[in-house]
């Protein structure tokens, strides 16, 4: 792996910040939160747990699934995600105290349209640096991978199964349905395709600043 430099170190930050952002942003849509916190969001509403608790303890499980998918060719360096995505759980946990709940109809669908996208970027943004991705982002790459796909399709894989098992924990747990709505399916089928058509913008962010001067 190249080395680092303090202008992609603040990128892959950045991104993070966005990210955590689009994830509080569709919570606060109220039409479903977003496919890649779905299951932490109700576990955390059936424990009391603070979502940001719930979705760091979560993005450890999936940091261990990606262990057990890549076996030999798990890059221990991949461990640095939990790390990480204590600064997910952070922002998340920061935006959710600020971002206030959309108040009618329009607005919910504006502050959805504009939570897909700023998702989208910010995953993109953490993936294509090459540091570390968010666990979420870093599962969807290993199964694009392992199926030959990209991760546009590795993304939109993983949150179809976020779905199916949150709608399975609603269910037993509740009888109903858990945080699963109209804006979760959205965020499912178009937050990937937003990665998708960033795919090659992002690579060529990142050749421009690995070939600047790298520094230990």
């Amino acid at each position: 792996m190249k080395k680092l430099n303090y202008k992609r170190i603040g990128i892959y930050l950045l991104g993070l910040l966005i990210l955590g952002c689009g994830i509080d942003l569709n919570t606060k849509t109220q039409l479903g939160v977003s496919p890649i916190i779905s299951v932490a969001y109700n576990i955390a509403y059936l424990t009391h747990i603070p979502i940001g608790v719930m979705t760091f303890i979560y993005y450890v499980l999936l940091v261990i699934i990606q262990w057990i998918l890549l076996g030999k060719k798990f890059d221990y360096f991949q461990f640095l995600q939990i790390p990480a995505s204590l600064v997910t759980s952070f922002f998340i946990q920061l935006f959710d105290g600020v971002i206030p709940v959309a108040s009618s109809f329009p607005a919910r669908i504006a502050m959805l349209i504009f939570a897909i996208v700023i998702t989208g970027i910010g995953a993109s943004l953490t993936v294509g640096m090459k540091i570390v991705p968010n666990p979420a982002d870093g599962l969807a790459s290993v199964i694009g991978e392992k199926c030959h796909k990209g991760f546009g399709f590795g993304k939109n894989f993983f949150d179809g199964i976020s779905i199916i098992i949150s709608l399975i924990i609603g269910f037993v747990f509740t009888g109903g349905i858990l945080g699963i709505g109209l804006g979760t399916v959205i965020s499912m089928i178009f937050t990937g395709r937003v990665i998708a058509v960033l795919e090659t913008s992002i690579s060529r962010l990142y050749s421009s600043v690995t070939e600047i001067e790298f520094v230990e």
